[in-house]
C-alpha cells in the first residue's frame, strides 16, 4: 500500500506542477489533462464523471 508520506509527497509534487490544489479536506484538480498525461494512462481508458 501506499504511506501517508508518499501521498503526502505526491500531493506536493502536484500542486506545484498546477495539476491539483488542496483545500481542507478537498483535492482540487486544476489541469485534468496534465494529470492524464502524468499518469501514463491512455486517455480512451478513463471515463469522467461530475
Amino acid at each position: 500500500g501506499l504511506t501517508v508520506e508518499t501521498i503526502s509527497r505526491l500531493l506536493g509534487r502536484f500542486q506545484k506542477l498546477g495539476v491539483l490544489s488542496v483545500q481542507g479536506k478537498y483535492i482540487i484538480i486544476n489541469n485534468i489533462n496534465e494529470l492524464i498525461k502524468l499518469s501514463g494512462i491512455h486517455k480512451t481508458k478513463i471515463t469522467m464523471t461530475e
